[in-house]
């Protein structure tokens, strides 16, 4: 893969928040530490997450009512893209469970060449038996229903490029977006890079319960059959 060494200063981080105010200061302090590129889309939040991130040197986007973490990271990538002219976009959840250490693992990919890199945390480490049985299931019944076998698809920390984005783009409004991602870089047959994260859990973290999986299984079946 050719070497991208100016990439990295055109690149944004993109950040979907609803209702974050525990956990923005937090996060925007360490993520900013890394790199001034940063979007804040807060979603509609009740609470005074757009107010806490609007004291940090970033561009703050708001959406006047909640739409959905799908709604929320295409209004950033969008902006990132076509009014920044950014080259690549690393998405980030913005209640601190991702570890902002770990930007530079996705800056030298994209300066690699990569155009699409997913962030995955490891089945055998720390990670909560719950979350490791719901990630594996979800994987699963992608790899039966698309042929592609795709690790972590629930992670939220994403690499792209603005041409894969074009190819990945989402329709998906809610928590649904990764499943389409999933679905849409392997009906693409699109090539991927990983990297290994580390998650941080908070204690609300309760993982999938019965509810959500069938919901997911029907998600991924409605994307598997066009509808």
């Amino acid at each position: 893969m050719a070497k991208q060494k100016d990439i990295f200063s055109k690149t944004w981080i993109v950040i979907p928040g609803y209702n974050e105010e525990k956990y923005i200061a937090s996060v925007l302090k360490k993520v900013t530490q890394k790199t001034k590129n940063v979007i804040y889309v807060d979603d509609g939040s009740k609470d005074n997450s757009a107010e806490i991130a609007k004291k940090f040197p970033i561009h703050v986007l708001r959406h006047e009512i909640n739409l959905g973490k799908g709604a929320a990271l295409q209004t950033g990538c969008d902006y990132a893209f076509y009014h920044m002219s950014s080259k690549a976009v690393i998405m980030m959840d913005g209640d601190d469970q991702h570890d902002a250490e770990e930007i530079p693992l996705f800056k030298k990919k994209l300066e690699e060449g990569a155009g699409l890199i997913l962030g995955a945390r490891s089945l055998l480490g720390s990670m909560p038996l719950v979350r490791k049985i719901g990630n594996g299931f979800v994987s699963a019944i992608m790899m039966t229903l698309f042929f592609r076998y795709i690790p972590d698809i629930l992670s939220g920390y994403k690499a792209f490029t603005k041409e894969t984005y074009e190819k990945i783009k989402w329709e998906a409004n809610d928590y649904s977006v990764e499943l389409e991602i999933a679905a849409n870089i392997a009906k693409k047959k699109l090539d991927f890079s990983l990297v290994s994260i580390e998650t941080i859990y908070h204690d609300m973290d309760r993982g999938m319960n019965a509810l959500d999986a069938i919901k997911i299984v029907g998600k991924i079946l409605s994307l598997r059959l066009g509808i």
